[in-house]
Formats: C-alpha cells, structure tokens, sequence
C-alpha cells in the first residue's frame, strides 16, 4: 500500500468518525473529557506526556439536561459540549467516569470547580490558584468538592523532557518564570533545576487514574 493512499485512508477514517454529542453516551455530571487542543502549546505538552491528551474538563449536566463542559482555558469557564468538541484537533475525545461516584459528589465537585471560574490560564503551570490550567482545575475541583485525589502530582523532571519541543517551550518562557525570580536565577542554567523540580499534573495521569473506566474514544489509538 502505498503512503499516499494510507494517507487517504487515516484522513477519510478521521473525518468520519469525528464526534457528535448525540452519538456519545449518555453523560453524567463530573465525567471527564480529554482531547487534543491545538494551542502552541499542544506538541510540547503531548511530547512531555507522552500522550495525545493535552486538554481536560469535567462534564456538567444542567437542569435542562444540557451537557456543558467546565474547563480551565483562560478564562475558566463552562461552555457547551458540542462548541468544546469542535475545539479538539480532528474532533477527538476520550471520555472517562470515576467508578463509584455519586451524583452528590458531582455536585459538589462542579460547585468546587466555581469558585476558580473567570481565573486566567497559568502558562507555566503553577500550583498557585492565582492562575488555573486544565487538569490542575480537575484536580482541586475533585480534591476540594469530594475530597478525591485524582491523577498523579509529578515533578517536570519526570517527564519526557529531552526533545526539541518541551526544550524549546522552556527557553521561550524561562525569564517570566516567577519562582526562577523569586530565587533570583537570573541565567538560564540557574533557573532550569528550578523548572525541574517544579510539581504538576498532567491530563494524562488524570486519564491514568486507576479508578477510572474509559467509556467512548474515538482517537485511533489507546492514549
């Protein structure tokens, strides 16, 4: 087979399996949706993960059955499903629910996820409540609403840092970095252990969550 036609097939293949919101399960209140979100951001954040997911938000159900999703993109926010589907690179989602939650645990867990809405996106990943990225929203939101630890707290150091892409997303943003400041690293070389060192959650350990079953994905493959 040739690459030309392979490459027919993948695009036909994505075009027709997009999602559509009536085609997915029924959704319930604090289920968890990934996707891959084209920022220029995306290539650094799935080469660290190793994983396509770089973007995650919990679902909301509304008194009028419509399915909303709350993420954290600056600002946070709730917005239709279907407008965060189309979002996604391709249309690609996974959708995910942690076994054993209760609507009442949702509900508390969204309500949680509240009081961060209209807080702007923290480029740099921070655990500072100042500024709020994706799965760090999941995070306090679970944590704070249900008293759930979700994920997995990394160091930057463990991920997969040695390639162009996380290298180059380093350089471009290393002389803002407020804790490289506040320990006056003024040089690169100085602030790079600190960029190291520095704890935060990715949406893929939120997607490897143990407790959580994976209910409908359309990526091609098992991110």
């Amino acid at each position: 087979m040739s690459l030309f036609l392979l490459a027919v097939m993948n695009y036909l293949w994505l075009e027709t399996t997009r999602a559509q919101v009536e085609k997915l399960p029924v959704l319930k209140s604090g289920d968890l949706v990934f996707q891959t979100i084209n920022t220029g951001q995306t290539l650094a954040v799935a080469a660290a993960s190793a994983s396509a997911y770089t973007h995650v938000g919990i679902v909301k159900i509304d008194e009028n059955g419509t399915a909303l999703v709350v993420e954290a993109v600056g600002p946070v926010r709730e917005v239709p499903l279907e407008k965060w589907l189309r979002q996604g690179i391709f249309d690609r989602v996974a959708v995910m629910r942690l076994n054993g939650l209760t609507e009442k645990q949702a509900e508390k867990i969204l309500k949680a996820a509240e009081k961060y809405y209209g807080r702007p996106y923290d480029f740099f990943f921070l655990f500072d409540k100042e500024k709020i990225y994706c799965s760090e929203l999941v995070y306090y939101a679970f944590k704070e609403g249900a008293d759930i630890d979700i994920g997995k707290i990394q160091k930057i150091s463990e991920l997969h840092i040695d390639n162009f892409a996380v290298r180059n997303l380093i350089k471009q943003r290393w002389q803002k970095y407020k804790p490289c400041r506040q320990q006056k690293a003024g040089t690169f070389s100085a602030c790079l252990p600190v960029i190291l060192s520095q704890e935060l959650i990715t949406p893929t350990s939120v997607a490897n969550e143990p407790r959580a079953e994976m209910i409908y994905k359309n990526y091609m493959f098992r991110w």
